[in-house]
């Protein structure tokens, strides 16, 4: 019996704990968090480790005291500096700056990749970025196109251009980590249903069935896994493929694919009502 009554009261307590953390998220002060999505949540990070994070955005909106609703949360790499269970202090060209775990994305420092391969990354201007190898002979540095920077590729199949866009850029070890087929994380593409559209969202952090996704105009949202269609890391497209790609906020269907570049993961599409060409990188474009 005495025991019955400990269980009980230890069940109650434990109720009143979750109830407390589950308001305490989703009444959070929006000039210091915005989202229904926990800020502490394990990154199992080092000092030294590269990152990425908005650490910057963060910081300023903060001591700005704008709040975060409706604000561009821009990623960029970073250093790890103290590692710690709730905040984490990066290392921002020796300015030590402390930031929610959930805004910092680790980076495998023993990562190595394989030809085709789908990274999450930064270009050399220090921008987060996914990525396609196309040369890894030499696995934990290996030569990338990048697939967020469609506009700096020839919209014109046939571009001279081009050819100096394939060449790639190659990446320093520590510097990226690996998408996984079929997996909710950090770098993967999800689209999901809102206000009868559907979205898209890059995912920044997964936190049991919550996921943090960074939407248009780099803001930061909240969704579930339940609300989100995955897209396939690596998508094979043919000329001729129906397809919707991203306007504006949302996926806006009546596309096709006019040329593929599949080594380089790049397709050139057109639209039903266009007669203008566009390239998109693979994990953009929903199928």
């Amino acid at each position: 019996m005495k025991q019955s009554i400990k269980t009980t009261v230890m069940a109650i307590i434990a109720m009143c704990a979750f109830s407390t953390t589950t308001m305490a998220q989703h009444n959070a002060d929006p000039k210091v968090w915005a989202w229904n999505f926990p800020q502490g949540i394990n990154i199992q990070a080092e000092p030294g480790q590269q990152a990425l994070s908005c650490q910057m955005h963060y910081f300023d909106l903060v001591e700005r005291g704008e709040g975060f609703e409706k604000k561009s949360m821009i990623w960029y790499d970073t250093t790890i500096a103290e590692p710690g269970a709730e905040k984490t202090v990066i290392d921002e060209y020796g300015k030590h700056i402390e930031v929610p775990n959930a805004l910092i994305i680790p980076l495998d420092k023993n990562a190595k990749a394989k030809k085709g391969d789908i990274l999450l990354t930064h270009d050399k201007y220090h921008k987060m970025m996914r990525a396609i190898v196309i040369d890894a002979s030499n696995p934990t540095e290996p030569v990338v196109c990048f697939l967020d920077d469609s506009w700096g590729w020839p919209g014109n199949p046939e571009s001279e251009k081009l050819a100096e866009k394939q060449k790639g850029e190659q990446l320093k070890a520590g510097s990226f980590n690996v998408l996984k087929k079929g997996t909710f994380m950090p770098g993967a593409q999800v689209a999901y249903n809102k206000d009868g559209d559907k979205k898209f969202g890059r995912i920044m952090q997964v936190s049991g069935d919550k996921l943090l996704v960074s939407v248009f105009a780099n803001r930061l949202e909240s969704v579930t896994k339940g609300e989100c269609t995955l897209l396939p890391i690596n998508q094979k497209f043919k000329v001729g493929d129906k397809v919707s790609c991203i306007s504006i906020d949302k996926y806006e269907p009546g596309y096709e694919v006019v040329k593929v570049d599949q080594e380089h993961g790049h397709v050139w599409v057109k639209h039903e009502n266009s007669t203008y060409t566009q390239c998109h990188g693979i994990i953009n474009v929903l199928k």
